[in-house]
Order: C-alpha cells, then sequence, then structure tokens
C-alpha cells in the first residue's frame, strides 16, 4: 500500500491530465483512499516496468490508481508523461502534509484491497518480451 494525502494526489493527477479524477480524489472517501493506496501499491510493484526495467513511479501509480477507482475500472492514463506544475508555495505544502490520513483503517484491510483480476489482467508488466 502507498499512503499519500489527498492533495499530493490531486497534483499528481493534474500533472498526468486527469482533471475530473484530480478533483474527485480531494473529496474521495476514505475507503477510496485506501483501495486506491492498495491498487497504487499493487501497480508499482507488480505493474510495467519501465524500458530500464526499473519500477513505475509511485506518483505515476498513485494517478492510475486513482483513475481506476473513480472509474470503476483500469484505463491508461490521459498523458504517458507528466507535465510540469508550478512549484508548490510553503502554505500549500504545509496544508498537504496536515491533511487526514485514515492510519488507523489502513492497519485493517488486506494487502490487495481493491485489486480485482481486471487490473491484475490490464496492468500486469509482460516482462522483457512484452
Amino acid at each position: 500500500m502507498i499512503s499519500a494525502p489527498r492533495g499530493s494526489i490531486r497534483r499528481d493527477l493534474l500533472e498526468y491530465g486527469e482533471d475530473a479524477a484530480a478533483e474527485w480524489v480531494v473529496s474521495c472517501t476514505d475507503d477510496e483512499l485506501l483501495r486506491l493506496g492498495c491498487i497504487a501499491g499493487w501497480v508499482s510493484l507488480k505493474g510495467p516496468s519501465t524500458p530500464s526495467g526499473e519500477g513505475m513511479m509511485v506518483c505515476k501509480a498513485l494517478a492510475i490508481a486513482a483513475v481506476c477507482v473513480r472509474e470503476g475500472k483500469p484505463r491508461k492514463l490521459a498523458r504517458a508523461r507528466r507535465k510540469k506544475l508550478p512549484e508548490l508555495s510553503a502554505e500549500e505544502l504545509r496544508r498537504i502534509r496536515a491533511e487526514p490520513y485514515p492510519t488507523r483503517l489502513s492497519f485493517e484491510i488486506p494487502r490487495d484491497y481493491g485489486i480485482t483480476d481486471e487490473i491484475r489482467e490490464f496492468w500486469a508488466d509482460p516482462g522483457p518480451a512484452g
């Protein structure tokens, strides 16, 4: 599971061109946020790797997971590469870092919470030949 504040995930989504999901994530439920974190963790470890063989960046995994939870099915992001957003102000950073996170609830869910066969099939790393 990857734990991240909603404001941070929102920014990741904006960088990948997923504006509707970016607005959704700031008010998603704790359950949706936890599912998103579990899916992001799985995608970052088991999903497609980079050409160098390294795993996916955490920000991309979070964006993929947010879109998946919001839409109820996996799909590729609107943009394959991030666009650079302006730097956050110190106040914006403080606000994001102060956002509540359902930590206690995260200990009560299974590691594969929200990970469906459809997600596994869509995002499975095909390996070097794929």
